[in-house]
């Protein structure tokens, strides 16, 4: 029904909480902005997240979305945003990983315990970065930035709840894998308290 419309048309369809124009929007889109996606990231999952985010939010910014140029050329910009985002996280992650290696590189432990926390610290790491995206990064900012629940709210638009919520399952998750998480995080914590 809605193929014929131009996206101008759609638009104006979806500014009345039209779900079928939201609809033709996402079959007329979702394929060349995944293959974009996964171009990019090369994870299937992760680019299948990041559409279905940046569609979410498409439906969420409806009735305010001001297009200065076209609904394909918005898309596609809010695709390398979301894409962006993901890098500069995964950046940081590898960040905080080579300050906490160089951290037991220049401490005169025994070399055995050194190396043992080095390889511990960096599976629990390799664990945290393979949380949910957004439950990783409050645990992040929890435990790394040392912001407080209050704080990780404010900057990400949670509820206090939620966030809460957040930092209890990760932690869950991490202690189910790692039996001395709350040793290495809190070595790991003042490591990165130490580098400020």
């Amino acid at each position: 029904m809605f193929s014929s419309y131009s996206d101008t048309q759609l638009v104006s369809l979806l500014k009345s909480d039209d779900n079928a124009a939201f609809n033709a929007i996402y079959e007329r889109y979702s394929k060349m902005l995944y293959l974009f996606i996964y171009s990019k990231l090369e994870a299937g999952e992760l680019s299948k997240d990041v559409l279905q985010d940046l569609f979410v939010s498409l439906w969420e910014k409806r009735h305010s979305l001001v297009l200065k140029e076209s609904l394909k050329s918005y898309l596609y910009q809010a695709a390398r945003h979301k894409i962006i985002d993901i890098y500069r996280k995964n950046a940081t992650y590898r960040k905080y990983l080579q300050q906490l290696i160089e951290h037991f590189d220049a401490q005169p432990h025994a070399i055995d315990e050194a190396v043992d926390y080095k390889a511990r610290a960096q599976d629990l790491f390799e664990a945290i970065n393979h949380l949910p995206e957004k439950m990783k990064e409050i645990f992040m900012l929890s435990r790394f930035e040392n912001l407080s629940i209050e704080q990780i709210s404010t900057h990400l638009g949670l509820s206090q709840q939620t966030v809460k919520n957040q930092i209890t399952k990760a932690l869950k998750i991490l202690r189910a894998n790692y039996a001395q998480t709350d040793k290495i995080l809190l070595v790991i914590s003042l490591v990165f308290m130490a580098n400020r």
